[in-house]
């Protein structure tokens, strides 16, 4: 029961751990904070909507222990943050900093409304496609904000 699922779970965590080679060499210390930092906001934000029956996740990993989805607020959206901040246009205009916020957003976005639509990985109850990219918008400034203040960035609080 639920191969599919199960599949798709596979392919997000083989993904994200052959993505690990991808990580330019100078770059893996800003990766592993960036990722701790993902992860953090991701388990509240999901821990909130969960508890909130805003959103359910019939097939995850370690169901009894927790009912967000492992896969999703542990490696997929933190892997996501990763990529974002390694190759965010830092020296473009801000045109090309909100596109490129919209465009990765937007991928991810969709990719999640497939999974709901057509999968049992997740349901959305008192949700909808638009509070998902919303809420990934705050959850990747957020981390931008932190880690750009980490590593002594400038301006942290911009784009």
């Amino acid at each position: 029961m639920y191969l599919k699922e199960r599949l798709i779970i596979g392919m997000v965590w083989l993904i994200c751990i052959v993505s690990i080679w991808y990580i330019p060499k100078n770059k893996r210390r800003d990766a592993s904070v960036i990722f701790l930092i993902a992860q953090l906001f991701a388990w509240i934000l999901g821990l909130i909507v969960v508890e909130l029956g805003w959103i359910e996740y019939p097939v995850r990993l370690f169901a009894k222990a927790n009912a967000t989805s492992f896969s999703f607020e542990y490696f997929a959206l933190p892997f996501m943050c990763v990529y974002f901040n390694i190759y965010y246009p830092h020296a473009k205009g801000l045109a090309k900093k909100v596109l490129y916020y919209i465009s990765i957003m937007s991928s991810f976005t969709f990719l999640e409304y497939l999974a709901e639509k057509y999968t049992q990985i997740l349901n959305y109850i008192h949700w909808a496609w638009y509070d998902t990219f919303i809420s990934m918008c705050i959850v990747i400034y957020l981390v931008r904000v932190v880690y750009k203040w980490f590593f002594k960035l400038k301006t942290p609080l911009s784009f």
